[in-house]
């Protein structure tokens, strides 16, 4: 499955926060610092950057979105570039310049791609987007920095610091609003992996009482632990989804405004087992572009993290969690309970 920070990235993470750096990295812009480090290195591989321009949701819902809403003219700033995709579209949308900054070494496949193409308004820039001051105001703000789970590519406070220092008066970021779900969801039965005390066994094998093994708790079973769902194993979700949050970045104050404390409720429309709490968000462009990550849409490359639940309802049951999002760059410190 996708997932767009590498499991490389995430172990080294993991790794300074046992080793101390928890008593250093205790805020979202100290955390948000250690990902942009991360992330350099996280998309310098080619591997990556293939799967992306492979993913023909992502792409149309872009191609669409620029040219619609880049103007001939425009200045354009495509914030972490990669290999150009979205410079290259703005540029034949009619922008008269295009800035691609991107930190990591993949500019220079950006760079040969544009010459090969003949493109000659876009300016390569390899550096921090911090670090990046135009000789001009940016009329519009193309960026792809949505993590799986929206945050967890420093998407908020990179394209904030660039809105603020850059970005002329009236000027579009592209996309500015969000939406973030993390709904309960059912599997299709084939892809449904029971608990010990919930799997029936042949030749009279009963795991039942498995329920409350002292063996499984010593062994860190954990009811809400986090996993990947397989493309294709979500079902249908257990009552109407509904965002827990809406960000619109043309307006947001700050990564601290967005709230960390969330209850869901949600009413089952059918009899069902609830497998688990699945996260996904909508980026819209405009009214008629929205680009969603939903299991239950087509495939794309962000992969979709679960909250396992392994729970069986009845039509009209109420199902309450509480979530917690303690820091919002890093979603695997992101946790679900009963309400």
């Amino acid at each position: 499955m996708a997932d767009r920070m590498q499991r490389a990235a995430n172990r080294a993470i993991r790794s300074a926060l046992a080793f101390g750096a928890s008593r250093v990295v205790s805020s979202d812009r100290l955390m948000g610092l250690l990902y942009d480090n991360m992330n350099e290195s996280s998309f310098a591989g080619i591997s990556h950057h293939e799967e992306m321009l492979s993913d023909t949701v992502r792409v149309d819902a872009y191609h669409r979105a620029i040219h619609r809403n880049v103007a001939p003219g425009d200045i354009v700033l495509d914030l972490g570039s990669g290999t150009g995709l979205l410079a290259f579209m703005a540029s034949r949308a009619g922008a008269a310049k295009v800035y691609a900054v991107e930190h990591s070494e993949v500019i220079e496949v950006g760079r040969e791609i544009g010459r090969r193409n003949g493109f000659t308004n876009i300016e390569f820039v390899q550096a921090n987007s911090r670090e990046f001051a135009p000789p001009e105001p940016i009329d519009v703000v193309l960026h792809e920095q949505m993590g799986d789970e929206l945050f967890n590519e420093n998407m908020v406070e990179n394209v904030l610091d660039v809105r603020d220092r850059v970005m002329a008066p009236g000027g579009r970021i592209l996309p500015a609003r969000f939406r973030l779900f993390m709904e309960p969801v059912t599997f299709h039965s084939e892809m449904r992996v029971r608990r010990f005390h919930n799997i029936a066994l042949p030749d009279g094998i009963d795991l039942s009482g498995m329920e409350t093994s002292t063996a499984l708790a010593s062994s860190g079973a954990d009811r809400f632990e986090q996993f990947w769902a397989r493309p294709g194993s979500v079902a249908a979700s257990i009552g109407t989804p509904l965002p827990i949050l809406e960000i619109d970045l043309s307006t947001l104050e700050s990564l601290a405004a967005v709230p960390r404390r969330h209850i869901i409720e949600r009413v089952s429309q059918t009899d069902a087992v609830v497998d688990g709490v699945c996260v996904w968000f909508e980026a819209t462009f405009d009214d008629d572009t929205i680009l969603t990550t939903s299991p239950l849409a087509p495939n794309t490359s962000w992969g979709n993290r679960m909250y396992r639940l392994d729970r069986e309802i009845q039509r009209g049951d109420t199902v309450a969690l509480s979530i917690e999002m303690d820091r919002l760059v890093d979603a695997s410190t992101w946790s679900v309970s009963e309400a």
